[in-house]
């Protein structure tokens, strides 16, 4: 089989996305109803009729479960002609789950671990009320949609309870060590908590990068080492997974911990249901919001030259901008009031918590910038993305700030040190350009990745003055900020944002190697992934050019404000930069009523920047937003 080629006269072979117990899986597209599906085949492991049962056990299990959600979903068996003496050859239908399994993503934080676990054990629990067991939840047999929902795989080890065997053909009482619950290692029989057991080993290593069973047991009955090094940690996984070992870390599973401690009991009987271990996991992920890849995930990250531009708040606006970057680890996060728990002696704490959750806007007191206005100093929490929140400081009649203060990863520069401090909290001068001023802050003993960057720009024909009077915004914002991060973490907000809102999704996944090819020599695997997932943006060595996906928020664009048009069904302006060397494409998503009933908009915003003329930049820009306007769904 190669690609191109039409199996079943109506399967177009596309490529090899993997390898499964019968061979290669391929992604196809059926030209029958315009959908691209993955082609598994299976082998029968014997004849008869006996053995074409068993393989037609996993499929007669999915299809009890074709309408849900979260389980993938079969749609037919194709029996192939039989060659020689060869097997015989099912091939099983499936929908494509773009992303594949989740042991080929980065790791993810507690709060999105949670969203996941609470979509698996919804399926898990219809399952169990099924009377089957999954019994090989793990990283690999967990997917994800293109718009993040969770999807559970391969049915090749289910087990149907009050049985004698597995419903498949793999055997009985399959499982894989490292997540397997103590009675399946031990060759007893499945039973609906052993799924539980297993689904809180695949959050944990889908926060932490590795199952709960991690480094050697310190029971001294551990057997001893015989034979190579690969059969002595073989073994031992074995041995790990019949002793029930697990090796929790409170602090990096954060608010993860007290649920999965219950779910990873060595008693079966003293583990909570799937029904149940589905409302704690949506408690956790706060109440189940839209499914995103996370703040915790990791993604390689360079080096980025300095951007040409910045779209402000408004022309009459100074840009005033403090950026702050600041840890983002997820840990409880505080009380269920939404207030920030109470800093206890030599603990130590993340400052910011879930991004998801966190109020950016404690971090910027509007009182604290009277002295530089005498008009209206308004708190704007509809524009820019989901990591800021802006302070509008009307100066006089014509001329108001902008204080906006935002969260950001990055690190201090080496060999700088602090020229003041708040506390814990220090604050750097950093170098700028003539018409701003900049600060950074970091907090006294973090592993160099909580920052607090405060940019004070000042607007052309500006008279507020000079660069002296910004400096004087910028450290009244950088003290002001530092004194509420050195108090404690950071209040949680409240309201959370609705299930509906982008801050759920994750901006990097709208957009692959395949749809940032319109942009030359774009280097597509070594993305600069902004908090939370709410930014990405990708580099070029052609024409110095660059490309940027994020979320953005604002009073819905005007057909006057560039070119407007639909795409994906999505309302979507294409603007130009001033500075001509950048394009902008906003596809709408969603309508709310924001700050004093304004009609606010949430959109993803495209940008393309470099030296090719504007024209082709907003073709660019054009091409990437009808790509994520795909993507990005009703």
């Amino acid at each position: 089989m190669r690609s191109g080629d039409e199996f079943a006269d109506r399967y177009v072979l596309k490529e090899v996305i993997g390898t499964g117990r019968g061979g290669d899986v391929w992604l196809a597209h059926d030209t029958v109803v315009g959908q691209d599906v993955a082609l598994k085949p299976e082998r029968t492991d014997g004849e008869g009729e006996t053995a074409v049962r068993r393989l037609l056990g996993e499929p007669r299990a999915m299809a009890k479960f074709r309408d849900h959600p979260h389980v993938v979903t079969l749609f037919d068996v194709i029996t192939a002609p039989r060659e020689g003496d060869a097997p015989e050859t099912y091939w099983f239908v499936m929908e494509y789950v773009p992303g594949g399994g989740l042991d080929r993503q980065p790791t993810v934080s507690p709060v999105r671990a949670a969203r996941i676990g609470a979509e698996l054990a919804d399926a898990l629990a219809a399952l169990h009320e099924a009377g089957i067991v999954h019994c090989d939840v793990k990283p690999a047999n967990i997917g994800l949609t293109r718009h993040g929902t969770a999807k559970l795989l391969d049915f090749g080890a289910a087990y149907r309870v009050g049985g004698a065997e597995t419903i498949t053909v793999n055997g009985p009482f399959s499982f894989t060590p490292d997540y397997a619950a103590p009675e399946l290692a031990r060759g007893n029989v499945p039973r609906p908590a052993s799924d539980v057991f297993c689904l809180a080993a695949t959050l944990c290593a889908l926060v932490t990068g590795a199952p709960p069973r991690g480094g050697a047991p310190a029971d001294d009955d551990a057997p001893a080492g015989t034979g190579t090094e690969e059969e002595e940690a073989e073994r031992l996984r074995y041995w790990k997974a019949e002793q029930g070992v697990v090796e929790l870390d409170a602090a990096a599973v954060g608010p993860l911990y007290p649920v999965l401690t219950s779910m990873l009991r060595r008693d079966p009987r003293q583990r909570p249901e799937a029904a149940e271990v589905k409302r704690l996991l949506a408690e956790v992920a706060g109440s189940g919001p839209s499914p995103s890849r996370d703040p915790g995930t990791t993604s390689p990250v360079r080096g980025r030259r300095r951007r040409r531009g910045r779209l402000l708040l408004g022309a009459a606006a100074l840009g005033v901008t403090a950026a702050l970057a600041l840890g983002l680890v997820a840990l409880p996060d505080g009380d269920d009031d939404g207030k920030a728990a109470p800093q206890r002696s030599g603990e130590s704490r993340p400052l910011i918590g879930d991004p998801h959750t966190a109020d950016v806007c404690a971090l910027a007191d509007p009182a604290a910038f009277e002295q530089f206005g005498d008009g209206e100093i308004r708190v704007d929490v509809d524009y820019g993305n989901f990591d800021r929140c802006d302070v509008l400081v009307s100066v006089d009649d014509k001329t108001r700030i902008d204080v906006s203060v935002s969260l950001r990863k990055g690190s201090p520069p080496e060999g700088s040190k602090p020229s003041s401090t708040v506390g814990r909290i220090g604050i750097r001068e950093e170098q700028a350009e003539d018409d701003e001023c900049k600060l950074l802050l970091t907090a006294d003993g973090d592993s160099g990745d909580t920052l607090v960057g405060v940019r004070v720009n000042m607007g052309k024909g500006s008279v507020f003055g000079g660069t002296a009077a910004l400096c004087a915004v910028a450290d009244k914002a950088a003290r002001g900020a530092a004194g509420v991060l050195d108090r404690g973490p950071l209040q949680r907000r409240s309201p959370a944002y609705p299930p509906a809102s982008l801050a759920w999704r994750d901006a990097c996944e709208l957009l692959d190697a395949k749809a940032l090819s319109v942009v030359p020599g774009i280097e597509a695997d070594v993305p600069e992934v902004g908090v939370a997932n709410w930014s990405c943006e990708w580099s070029s060595d052609v024409d110095e050019l660059d490309a940027e996906v994020s979320f953005f928020r604002d009073q819905p664009k005007s057909a006057g404000e560039g070119t407007a048009l639909s795409l994906g069904g999505h309302r979507t302006v294409i603007e130009k930069g001033d500075d001509g060397d950048t394009c902008s494409a906003f596809v709408e998503y969603r309508r709310y009523s924001g700050q004093d009933a304004e009609t606010a908009a949430e959109m993803v915003r495209l940008e393309v920047g470099g030296q090719q003329p504007t024209d082709k930049l907003c073709g660019m820009a054009r091409d990437l937003a009808a790509s994520a306007a795909g993507r990005l769904g009703g």
